[in-house]
This record gives C-alpha cells, sequence and structure tokens, in this order.
C-alpha cells in the first residue's frame, strides 16, 4: 500500500514569510514530504496538473556529483543507502531549527526531474519573469558551485547543453554569487574563437564577497530585459575589470559592457523547444557583425512554428543590403526527418522559415543549421541536439570538496523587490 504523508506542522514564521509572498511556484524545505516520502515543494498558484502520486515537484536524492545521468534511480530519505547523512542542522538557519539538505560533492545533491514540471509554471524560459531565493550555509573552503536551477552543461561543448537558469557560487572573482542565464542552453559565444569560449558566459555576478560558515540568503532575478543577483537582500552593483570578461568582450569589442550586476539579458531564456542558435566564423572587426543567430521555435502551436533570423551589429543599416541564406536540417540518427528540412533568405537583415505543421521533432534529434552569403559559408555547418531539458538541481556540485547545507528554495513567477528580499533573509 501506499503510505499516507503525515498532515503537515504549522508553518514556521519564516515559512509563514515565504508562503505569504505572491506567486510562489514552488517552495521546498527539505522538511515537508508528500505520499512517498520524497520532500515536495509547497506553493500558493495553480500548477497546471504538476502534483503527481509523489506529491508537488518531488525531490530525489542522488549520489554521486555533476557527472550523474539525471534520470539514474533515485532515493528518498527513507531508501537513502549511504553513511552520509541526508541533513544537517546548522546553527541560526531559517527552516526547521536550521534543518537542511546536506550537499556534499561526489556524494549527495538532489533533482525534481523534468517530467515532473516541463511546461509547467516551473519551467521558466522565454521572457518570463522569475525570483529564484535559496537559504543557504556554505561550509568552509567550498569551491565554485551549483545551488538551485534548471542547469546541465551536456558534453560542455559550444552546441551542448540544456542550461536555463540557476544560482551559482564562485571562488573566482573574489568568492562571489551569480546568477547565471542562458538563450542557446550551451555556449554563450561560439563564434568568439578564444579560450573559454565554449562555456556559458553571461552571468549577474553579485560584487559582495559570500562568506563561508554562515547562513545566507541568495537570490537572483529576471524581468525580462535584465538579470540580478543579491546577497542577504541587498544588489551590490558590479562590473568587470578590463580583460575580466574576454570572450564577451572580444565579441562586442567597444560596444562591450562590462556592468554585470544587473546583466542586460533580453534574449529569453533557454527552453529545449524555444531557443537560440549562434553561428561561428566571423568577427566584429572585419565583418562589422558581433552576432549572426536563429531563433527556434518549436514550442508554439505546429502551424506558428518558426526559425527566425537575427543580427547584432554596430550599424545594422551598413549592412542592411548583403543578403544571406539560412538552410536547416532535422535529422535522427543520420536521416532526414520528414518535412523537416529547407532554406530561406536573409534580406534587410531579417528572415525567418515557417516549419511545416506536420514536422515532429524528438529528444536527441540534430538540428543541423548553415549560414552562407554570396553562397559562400560562413564559419562552420552547427549541429544542435534536442534534448528533454534538464532536471531541476539542488547541489549538483563542480568543485572539489564542497559542502553546503540547503536550508530551503523557493521558486515566484515574478520579480520580488529589494524589500521583499530583505524580509526574506531576516531570521
Amino acid at each position: 500500500p501506499v503510505p499516507t504523508a503525515a498532515p503537515p506542522a504549522p508553518p514556521s514564521t519564516m515559512s509563514a514569510k515565504v508562503l505569504a509572498k505572491s506567486h510562489l511556484v514552488a517552495f521546498w524545505d527539505f522538511e515537508t514530504k508528500g505520499p512517498t516520502g520524497n520532500f515536495v515543494a509547497q506553493s500558493n498558484v495553480d500548477n497546471e496538473g504538476a502534483e503527481g502520486p509523489e506529491g508537488l515537484y518531488p525531490v530525489w536524492l542522488r549520489r554521486g556529483d555533476h557527472g550523474s545521468e539525471p534520470g539514474a534511480p533515485g532515493y528518498t530519505e527513507a531508501t537513502w543507502p549511504s553513511s552520509h547523512p541526508v541533513t544537517a542542522r546548522k546553527a541560526g538557519g531559517p527552516f526547521n531549527n536550521g534543518k537542511g539538505l546536506n550537499v556534499k560533492e561526489t556524494t549527495l545533491y538532489a533533482s525534481v526531474e523534468r517530467e515532473s514540471f516541463d511546461r509547467t509554471p516551473l519551467d521558466i524560459s522565454g521572457a518570463d519573469p522569475f525570483s529564484l531565493v535559496a537559504w543557504v550555509w556554505l561550509g568552509v573552503n567550498s569551491n565554485h558551485h551549483h545551488i538551485a536551477g534548471i542547469w546541465d552543461e551536456g558534453t560542455w561543448g559550444k552546441y551542448s547543453g540544456q542550461r536555463q537558469y540557476a544560482l551559482f557560487r564562485t571562488g573566482r572573482y573574489g568568492d562571489r554569487l551569480f546568477g547565471h542565464i542562458s538563450a542557446t542552453g550551451a555556449a554563450s559565444y561560439p563564434q568568439a574563437g578564444t579560450s573559454g569560449d565554449q562555456y556559458a558566459r553571461i552571468r549577474a555576478l553579485n560584487g559582495a564577497h559570500l562568506s563561508e560558515g554562515e547562513w545566507h540568503l541568495l537570490a537572483m532575478t529576471h524581468d525580462g530585459a535584465q538579470a540580478q543577483s543579491s546577497q542577504d537582500g541587498v544588489s551590490t552593483p558590479n562590473s568587470y575589470e578590463e580583460g575580466e570578461e574576454w570572450v564577451e568582450e572580444r565579441v562586442y569589442k567597444d560596444a562591450f559592457n562590462p556592468v554585470t550586476n544587473p546583466k542586460e539579458f533580453s534574449w529569453g531564456v533557454f527552453h529545449p523547444l524555444r531557443f537560440v542558435v549562434k553561428f561561428n566564423g566571423y568577427d566584429v572587426t572585419a565583418d562589422q557583425v558581433n552576432e549572426h543567430y536563429v531563433r527556434v521555435d518549436l514550442k508554439s502551436p505546429a502551424a506558428q512554428r518558426t526559425i527566425t533570423y537575427g543580427v547584432k551589429a554596430p550599424s545594422l543599416p551598413a549592412i542592411a543590403s548583403r543578403t544571406y541564406r539560412v538552410t536547416y536540417t532535422f535529422k535522427r540518427g543520420g536521416a532526414l526527418v520528414a518535412q523537416g528540412s529547407g532554406s530561406f533568405d536573409v534580406r534587410n537583415n531579417a528572415g525567418t522559415a515557417h516549419l511545416s505543421p506536420s514536422l515532429v521533432v524528438e529528444a536527441d534529434d540534430r538540428l543541423q543549421l548553415e549560414l552562407t552569403r554570396n553562397g559562400a559559408r560562413v564559419g562552420s555547418v552547427v549541429e544542435h541536439r534536442m534534448g528533454p531539458g534538464a532536471a531541476f538541481s539542488f547541489g549538483r556540485i563542480l568543485g572539489d570538496g564542497t559542502t553546503m547545507v540547503l536550508g530551503g528554495v523557493a521558486m515566484y513567477n515574478r520579480v520580488l523587490s529589494e524589500a521583499e528580499l530583505q524580509d526574506l533573509a531576516s531570521f
């Protein structure tokens, strides 16, 4: 028989604060459990049928680290096979007398699997506003690592990955918090042609030092135009020093904006069916183009699915007379997908292909894209792997020896004000 969940305890003062703020999509306190013993989320919005037999957005405990494959067997606290404790207490914590998820590199992290939230309010993408909030105790000598969010680096290739948004702590840049955000799911600037151009580079890097061995409220917000990170309810402005963000600087040269908190971001957040792919093989000095790209929309109703060309350049009128052609091909196991190929011209910096309503795309299909000008290819044919999307993960560590206690994680589908964040930092 399926075990019956214990009746919920009255919320603590801090839990009540979290639950009282509107547009709360999910709040995990790593104490509340569903019928099958998984940690589950609390919410105050309609989650559109997301609640399954395990409860709302159930958490699966996982052994290993970022190399462990999502989808491998997960555990509840009752079935956890390791001697490493699932939870730990640190004095002064916000919930459950300082109790939280006891994350340790190579030993324990956790995730809500994609099928539990795909196309629900938790699946933030496009211009959706959001606030991701985490109450965190960082272990001493912890390294660069992921805290919470939808983020999977794939094979670290320029065109692989399923990145959407996530909170990170970095030992670089002087021990800081940053909010990573992606439109491509993969490399931010694959055309840069320099070391590091295979990585996600767009981040809101908070200006305050992030100390270890104590509790913090860490947050990132996105309003459709910019991403911003904050620590203990305060967003500290920050800018890169010269040469510190060399990849983006190489792409934008004199137009590079060094401000990184808040960070301009109007591309739209990646979704596995709606995303940006950037071409390579050009340089702003020689070609007067910063970015050639396409927006792929397979998420809209079948009759409205498109591939649309876009460009960023120092002067759009100066390149408007150019004619380009974009060719696209969907492949499955090396064979062409039915109704999955075509091309379109780009004139006056614009062009769109309307995809066949009968086109059916599956996870692991490949989308190949080629950009030509006057018959000559620009860069290489790029190949985007269609994926199912990443899990929502907690403590998917990237740094050796890292320890962390996650007291709670909350996701709102609106931007919380600084006053609201400071209220959540008062514990």
